[in-house]
């Protein structure tokens, strides 16, 4: 690592004495700016005005430590990022890939922003020879790309390209048979045939900016400091979170070719973790694992049944079983039994169980399963030997806790409502909050191949985001707990007082509902007979009868309003085949004209598709205006069907002669192809 020159020692001096005497207010953030090319995965805005990413959420945190605020500046390429770096129209520049040589005028900070492997996407069926590789001119160096071919059968020419889509577009059109780019993708569906080369992602700063490159190395000191993590942390975020694809050498292909059957065990065989349905038929989280490690890995998983940690290690010593599944990620306590753990995949919580609406005692009796994981590291290190009570299962432990022998158990989350109602413990209540956690994993068996240890570590960084959590939460929400009088008197002493006086209050209602039945059956008649039963909106009999009330509407006065009569009817375009699809647009075209004052009633015609509207204007020149507007209005929101207006007065016509008219009117305006047109004798 630089030492940091006497200037900029000075520089972080000041500032921090700064921060010592000023109050917080009185420091002024620094504005700098931050250039990011769109697209490469590092840092990328998903919707206008929001920025997201691995690199953008660290820069972010940075900017903290750092008490400066940043300007995100997009680039074309990163060739535009490293212009604009040199001419000062950037600050900074992170996660610039390749060769950092190709910017002479930059310079590297200290810190590692993240490291990502690079990867071979060859086409789908790719089976080797000589191939065409496609590589950005300034991509990282790969010198294990040779070791690679050399392990897959086949020899290659680089072919260098400028830009990323460029690269893509010849995969997409064949002219390449590969490329080779940073993991920064991993949910692609292109075929990933090697991982290799992890590469580092720094920050660049112009050469002749020390003060600026002190200060940066001091702010990621500091945030490393406080969130060591925060690279691992990022990465599970934005990359492992996609699903890892499943990368696997010619070797371990080929010890699952001669495997072809793994035997597994399941340690942990409860609800909603792996248990079996009314017909026999495994079910659960682990299960979904199992079968879409059988499905990715194309091999046979044979389930072996077994009742206790003591039968599991004959079972491995026998060589019956090859792993067992939901076992603790601890190898020195998994060592005694002969497993190796994977890497692991799921956390599981811990909560406390206790009687219903008691309180602890000063040293409580703690129910525990002996010889498991959790009973040895947080149970046996949290209570005295005496105050421990050994049980076979964990449902054994809800017993002694609801019959008095014990106080407390600790059970997974995940399985308290299962294990509350097979025990029967109706007495007993889950804490919401987790106590402890143990994270399990796969154990290997210590005399298996090493490939299948790498082979399934490969599987679990594999596995689909979320998968588990939505297997446990549907095997969780799948229970439903059988009521019993003895279970709504311990859990619901005042809901079950209220159960009598709801029972009558039901009968009460049923007899109430059936007095007004009936008249609510005549107003539903009515309200079908002013229906239209296509678009559900007002008919023409509802305008029919309420004509002279709605005309009333229009006020009195010296320039009284004439009343008119407005037909639109719609043309559909090729894109609507079918009539039916027109009734969402005539109820929201419905809609906008009843919000119109110039309309007093908008109802649905007799014809498919039209919409009688009774309006008021003070001449027919307005009234054509109005709905000439509309109907362009509606064409422009509506690009899947197309209106025309026609339009008639009211004076001394029925509403069945306007309907007519405006009818006529209407068809001369689709003819026209103007959007509407007023009813005159020339029609």
């Amino acid at each position: 690592m630089e030492t940091y020159s006497w200037a900029g020692r000075l520089y972080i001096l000041l500032l921090t004495l700064c921060a010592l005497l000023l109050p917080a207010h009185a420091l002024a953030m620094e504005e700098l700016n931050v250039g990011y090319v769109p697209g490469t995965g590092f840092v990328e805005e998903d919707r206008p005005g929001h920025l997201r990413g691995n690199g953008y959420e660290y820069m972010e945190f940075l900017s903290g430590f750092l008490g400066a605020k940043f300007t995100y500046v997009p680039c074309v390429d990163w060739w535009e990022a490293g212009a604009k770096l040199n001419s000062g129209e950037i600050d900074l520049l992170p996660a610039m890939p390749g060769d950092y040589k190709s910017l002479p005028f930059a310079r590297r900070t200290d810190h590692v922003i993240a490291r990502f492997p690079m990867e071979l996407v060859v086409q789908d069926d790719f089976a080797g020879g000589q191939v065409l590789l496609g590589t950005l001119d300034y991509n990282y160096p790969t010198p294990n790309l040779a070791r690679v071919a050399k392990e897959h059968g086949f020899s290659y020419e680089l072919v260098s390209f400028n830009e990323p889509a460029a690269m893509k577009e010849a995969f997409a059109s064949r002219a390449i048979d590969g490329y080779i780019q940073p993991l920064l993708h991993p949910e692609k569906k292109e075929r990933v045939l090697a991982l290799f080369d992890r590469v580092s992602y720094r920050l660049l700063l112009r050469q002749d900016r020390t003060e600026l490159f002190d200060w940066v190395n001091a702010a990621q000191d500091n945030l490393l400091l406080n969130q060591p993590n925060i690279r691992n942390r990022l990465n599970d975020k934005y990359e492992r979170s996609k699903g890892f694809p499943l990368v696997l050498t010619p070797e371990e292909q080929a010890y699952l070719q001669e495997k072809k059957t793994l035997r597994v065990a399941v340690l942990m065989n409860n609800k909603p973790f792996f248990w079996q349905d009314a017909d026999g038929t495994w079910a659960g989280a682990t299960k979904a694992m199992l079968d879409q490690l059988e499905a990715d890995l194309g091999i046979k998983i044979e389930l072996v049944e077994e009742k206790s940690l003591t039968e599991v290690h004959r079972l491995l010593k026998r060589g019956t079983i090859d792993m067992v599944a939901d076992v603790p990620c601890d190898f020195s306590w998994l060592e005694e039994i002969g497993l190796l753990p994977t890497q692991p995949y799921l956390d599981i919580g811990f909560v406390p169980i206790t009687k219903h609406g008691g309180t602890l005692p000063k040293s409580p009796k703690v129910a525990a399963v002996d010889g498991l994981f959790e009973t040895v590291t947080f149970v046996k290190a949290s209570y005295p030997e005496e105050q421990i009570l050994y049980c076979k299962s964990l449902e054994e432990c809800c017993y002694a806790v609801s019959n008095g022998l014990a106080d407390i158990t600790y059970i997974p989350r995940a399985t308290a409502p299962t294990l509350l109602e097979s025990s029967s413990a109706y007495n007993l209540s889950a804490d919401t909050e987790q106590v402890f956690t143990s994270t399990i994993s796969l154990g290997i068996s210590q005399n298996a191949d090493s490939r299948l240890w790498q082979i399934l570590n490969k599987e679990i960084n594999h596995l689909p985001p979320g998968m588990l959590t939505t297997a446990l939460n549907q095997g969780t929400h799948e229970h439903i707990r059988h009521l019993s009088p003895r279970y709504l008197l311990y859990h619901y002493p005042q809901q079950s007082a209220l159960l009598i006086f709801l029972t009558m209050s039901i009968i009460m209602g049923i007899i109430y509902y059936r007095s007004r039945h009936h008249r609510q059956q005549l107003a539903d008649m009515e309200t079908l007979t002013y229906r239209d039963d296509f678009s559900h909106l007002p008919n023409r009999r509802y305008l029919e009868h309420n004509l002279v009330p709605l005309m009333e509407k229009i006020p009195p006065g010296p320039q009284k309003p004439a009343c008119y009569l407005a037909l639109f009817a719609t043309t559909p375009k090729e894109s609507i085949a079918n009539r039916h699809l027109l009734a969402v647009p005539m109820q929201e075209t419905a809609q906008l004209l009843a919000d119109k004052e110039w309309v007093l009633a908008a109802v649905a015609g007799n014809v498919t598709g039209e919409l009688i509207c009774l309006c008021a204007a003070q001449n027919s020149r307005q009234m054509l205006n109005f709905a000439a507007e509309m109907v362009t209005d509606l064409n422009n929101q509506q690009e899947e069907i197309r209106w025309q207006a026609g339009c008639c007065p009211m004076a001394g016509n029925s509403l069945t002669q306007a309907e007519e008219r405006a009818l006529q009117a209407c068809q001369e305006a689709m003819k026209k192809e103007t959007p509407a047109r007023i009813w005159d004798k020339t029609l």
